[in-house]
């Protein structure tokens, strides 16, 4: 429990995909600092980077990071056999257990909070108890190119597929200071000629009355109801998530990103923007650059000159 009249603060990281070294720059400005925050919520790649903070092994993280390639990543990539995903990242899962430890959410300070969404009823989960490398992986896991996850009876994906910067739920954890650092500028994860494209193929879908047919045949041969232990096909999982891409366009509250500082770094995109060694000590130096330039604003905020 946070005690009464305690100024406290929280950091809510985006998705940032390989941009991801950036957050391990711009954290050890802030532990240099003597600035830690009171909780950290983050989406995909940032619940990685949050992670290995949080388990004491950032610098052993950041080594690993500065020697990646693309062959490299390529080997935690495996076959869907399910057909969930392209593909399932349970390697991935290994590696990050790596940084984690072992521990869970409650074994370790600040507090934690990783955004996922549950593809069957498009709720948002944060994900703040129980195993922590699980929950990094779910935050990272790219609906219809990763394999969804299965867990307390959801079936889970990428946060970001419905908020890029997690703001609310440090409000929700009690903190009276709230920082946001968005890497991406957009309110989702699919482009939006992808969105368009799905829009369309709903309407010809609702003129035809393709729905109701196949909702009648599901009903008929009783496979209409919901089977919480079935794993979604990958054009489902697209669909789905497109659908709720949809959705949260309509009803986007920017309450959900809302913070009292929101950080967008203003980084030009390489012309080779991909995992390698170069690239990830690019953006790990502009985190650093990012977190010295609003140093004075973030402590002006909570209080510590």
């Amino acid at each position: 429990m946070i005690a009464e009249n305690t100024k406290t603060w929280g950091l809510a990281l985006s998705g940032s995909g390989n941009r991801s070294p950036f957050y391990i720059g711009f954290l050890e400005v802030l532990s240099e600092e003597g600035l830690k925050p009171d909780c950290i919520s983050a989406c995909s790649g940032g619940s990685l980077v949050a992670a290995a903070y949080a388990c004491g092994t950032l610098p052993e993280f950041k080594e690993r990071v500065f020697g990646l390639t693309p062959e490299i990543l390529k080997g935690f990539l495996q076959r869907d056999n399910s057909h969930g995903g392209l593909f399932n990242i349970d390697k991935l899962e290994d590696e990050i257990r790596v940084y984690t430890k072992g521990l869970n959410f409650e074994d370790t300070r600040p507090l934690m909070g990783f955004a996922a969404v549950d593809i069957e009823n498009g709720e948002k989960v944060f994900l703040s108890m129980g195993d922590m490398a699980k929950a990094a992986r779910i935050s990272c896991t790219l609906p219809g190119v990763f394999e969804p996850v299965k867990w307390g009876g959801k079936t889970l994906v990428d946060g970001g597929l419905l908020v890029m910067v997690p703001g609310r739920y440090l409000r929700e954890a009690g903190m009276s200071v709230t920082v946001g650092v968005n890497m991406r500028g957009t309110r989702h994860i699919f482009t939006q000629g992808q969105i368009n494209a799905k829009k369309l193929l709903n309407f010809f879908k609702k003129m035809l009355f393709v729905d109701d047919i196949s909702q009648m045949f599901g009903n008929l041969f009783g496979n209409g109801s919901h089977d919480a232990t079935r794993m979604p096909g990958m054009f489902e999982v697209i669909g789905k998530s497109l659908d709720l891409a949809i959705k949260a366009n309509k009803q986007f509250s920017e309450h959900d990103e809302e913070c009292d500082l929101m950080i967008c770094p203003d980084i030009p995109k390489l012309k080779k923007d991909t995992f390698s060694p170069q690239t990830n000590r690019y953006y790990y130096q502009k985190g650093r650059e990012t977190a010295l330039e609003y140093l004075p604003k973030i402590q002006n905020l909570i209080g510590k000159e």
